[in-house]
């Protein structure tokens, strides 16, 4: 599938958005992946849009690969090779979700929360999102997002100044959905602190973001 490149979007320093065209009758659920090909090289990108606006969108961190570099590189009216969506890391409506989010991993978080705002859902959320600082990737919109979606309730965590989450942190959150996001090492330290607090494996949802 070919996608043309609208826009490019500087988030932060170091990490970027693509805002790609939408094709009518485009399809996809909140936290799916597309898997994008660069000059015979294929990585995937979460789709960091939500399944309801009218464009897509996919974050990602600046790099010294030549994928990372060729994909910095695209601008406006360039066309990309991309798969079809696909992954099961989307959002269940009928629980109760905790989404955790290591940095980069507030990808599919941006599209499920955005989805769940526009179309008024009453799935009862709760975002805790750890960063090493105080900058974090699309808080403006989490913000306003909080205060229009009141089941949303947004702890932001700066490992720096507060320290990383532990389980004695994690321990009075319990009997939801819980929604890991982020560097493999973070995302398998959580899913072993859930287990560790008899989260019913059933109940952990991941997504490793690898580095490239």
């Amino acid at each position: 599938m070919l996608l043309k490149v609208l826009d490019k979007r500087q988030e932060t320093k170091n990490i970027f958005s693509l805002i790609l065209e939408k094709p009518g009758g485009f399809r996809f659920y909140a936290g799916q992946y597309l898997d994008v090909e660069i000059n015979g090289d294929t990585r995937a990108f979460t789709i960091s849009s939500s399944p309801v606006e009218d464009f897509l969108m996919i974050t990602t961190r600046k790099g010294i690969s030549q994928f990372k570099k060729a994909l910095e590189s695209l601008k406006a009216g360039d066309m990309i090779t991309t798969s079809h969506p696909a992954g099961t890391f989307t959002l269940d409506e009928t629980e109760p979700a905790i989404f955790i989010a290591g940095g980069i991993g507030i990808t599919p978080f941006r599209s499920m929360l955005k989805y769940a705002v526009d179309q008024k859902l009453s799935t009862p959320i709760t975002l805790i999102y750890s960063n090493s600082d105080n900058n974090f990737l699309f808080k403006k919109e989490l913000n306003q997002w909080q205060k229009l979606y009141p089941k949303l309730k947004i702890h932001y965590v700066v490992t720096d100044k507060d320290g990383r989450l532990t389980e004695d942190k994690l321990r009075s959150i319990i009997n939801s959905i819980y929604y890991l996001a982020g560097p493999p090492k973070m995302v398998d330290d959580f899913e072993k602190m859930l287990l560790n607090l008899r989260v019913d494996p059933t109940n952990i949802r991941t997504d490793r973001f690898d580095g490239y």
